[in-house]
């Protein structure tokens, strides 16, 4: 094996032992660069946006997979109790693509069910502390942002449809022939509406982030109520 020339070597050993110094030096220089006020109003805006997101993500994450759930039990009993074999296997192929459905959303959960946890979890003392959080919190906002971007996208419709497809073909194929197209439309129509009912305002969250919404005051939700008084009545809005 040919070996390095003495000054190569000795070039590579430096830039080696001298790497972790300049990245060390590097952050230390961006910790520096921000400011409190603005490490302040981009934390703020993180873990505003972040609770934002929990709510709707949380009911999609658990009301799917009660769903799926109840879905793979439900069938899994009407193949068992059924006395016709055409029904059986109709009902054993739902029950399996239930419990695939299920495996997929406990496998690979919502990322932004947990995230405002995750976010308000990490330590804040000092400087350092925060501009690390600030790090982890813009983590995840793309986290969460490209978990969304994925339900527009064409591989988690077209693995929607080929595993209803192959459900359709096991039906037909063991089976009756109507029960697969019932069974393949059905399960499209819920895989479709599985993904476009997945929350996706963490993509907007994300570029409101990169475009310096942080820097603005947060526009507080309109509310409004009438007010009757002795002879006129009083609309009072608040911003």
């Amino acid at each position: 094996m040919k070996q390095l020339s003495r000054p190569l070597a000795s070039l590579l050993l430096v830039l080696f032992a001298w790497s972790p110094y300049t990245c060390a030096e590097q952050a230390d220089r961006l910790s520096a660069e921000i400011s409190n006020a603005e490490l302040e109003q981009r934390l703020k805006f993180i873990e505003t946006r972040l609770a934002r997101q929990s709510p709707n993500a949380q009911y999609w994450q658990h009301g799917w997979t009660g769903f799926h759930a109840a879905s793979a039990a439900a069938q899994a009993v009407l193949a068992v109790d059924a006395d016709d074999s055409d029904d059986e296997i109709n009902y054993l192929v739902g029950a399996v693509k239930s419990t695939g459905a299920l495996a997929q959303l406990l496998i690979r959960p919502l990322p932004a069910v947990q995230s405002a946890t995750r976010f308000q979890a990490l330590p804040s003392r000092s400087h350092e502390d925060r501009v690390h959080k600030l790090a982890q919190g813009e983590a995840l906002l793309h986290e969460n942002a490209d978990r969304a971007a994925t339900r527009s996208g064409w591989r988690r419709h077209l693995i929607g449809i080929g595993a209803n497809l192959l459900g359709g073909v096991a039906i037909a194929a063991f089976g009756d022939s109507s029960d697969a197209v019932t069974s393949t439309l059905l399960g499209i129509a819920v895989s479709e509406t599985n993904i476009w009912t997945e929350p996706s305002r963490a993509v907007n969250d994300l570029e409101d982030y990169q475009n310096n919404k942080w820097a603005q005051r947060e526009t507080s939700e309109v509310s409004w109520r009438v007010v009757p008084l002795a002879r006129r009545v009083e609309v009072n809005i608040k911003f």
